[in-house]
């Protein structure tokens, strides 16, 4: 999508039109600023989904080798260990040869851990969360975030308090306090991305509810759309378990 949040379409944003776009809400035509050519390699991509996803993953895979392992793993806290990278994701620990990834994994996991090295951030966590609204660019996606992450985990929640607590240590999360729920726990998806989520249980008048919280550092180390996907893989891999 062009991203200029021209106000045009009926859904208002790019990212709200993307989202509406793909549950059959809208019309792409409806886009005043993509043109017929852009049009076509849209309709294009989403004709065969799981071709754009594969090759990019293999352009990361191509561009990362190149750099070599050691080069690119330097401040991310992955380990190298002769032709091996090992990088803990979700609670495991993800080994990549130079042939590829040794475990297996969704596609989109697999393309969140290699974005993660090929953007090469540095620093470490600074311990102040933010909400995904705060950070550049993620107002206009915080709607899709609150969706895709928050939703979700609130109705697993909902369904079996315990059973969701379960499946979030099973992926390494931390129960830590100070905060307004006693079920508040911390996951590094990423060796330098940590997530805090917040679980609070309904009652006779509100449902179950549900916050992620990033590190302020986040887009160091993934862009704003990245972390996106990245709260849709702590769903999947919650519900996985």
């Amino acid at each position: 999508m062009p991203r200029t949040n021209c106000g045009r379409c009926p859904a208002g944003t790019c990212m709200a039109f993307a989202v509406q776009f793909l549950r059959r809400m809208i019309l792409l035509s409806e886009c005043r600023e993509i043109d017929e050519h852009i049009m076509r390699e849209i309709e294009a991509m989403l004709s065969d989904s799981g071709d754009w996803k594969e090759r990019r993953l293999k352009e990361l895979f191509d561009e990362i080798s190149a750099t070599g392992f050691s080069a690119v793993a330097h401040d991310l806290g992955v380990l190298v260990e002769g032709d091996l990278l090992k990088v803990v994701y979700m609670g495991r620990e993800i080994t990549l040869s130079r042939a590829g990834f040794n475990d297996e994994l969704d596609i989109m996991d697999k393309l969140l851990i290699l974005m993660y090295i090929k953007q090469a951030g540095s620093g470490v966590p600074a311990g102040k969360w933010a909400a995904f609204r705060e950070f550049k660019d993620g107002l206009i996606r915080s709607e899709s975030f609150h969706g895709a992450c928050e939703i979700p985990l609130a109705k697993m929640f909902e369904g079996s308090r315990e059973g969701t607590i379960k499946r979030l240590t099973a992926i390494g999360a931390e129960k830590v306090k100070g905060f307004s729920t006693e079920h508040s726990y911390v996951i590094y998806a990423l060796p330098k991305l940590p997530l805090l989520v917040l679980l609070w249980p309904g009652d006779e008048e509100f449902g179950a509810d549900c916050k992620i919280l990033l590190d302020s550092t986040a887009t160091v180390f993934l862009d704003v759309e990245a972390l996106l996907y990245l709260g849709m893989a702590l769903v999947r891999n919650i519900k996985g378990i």
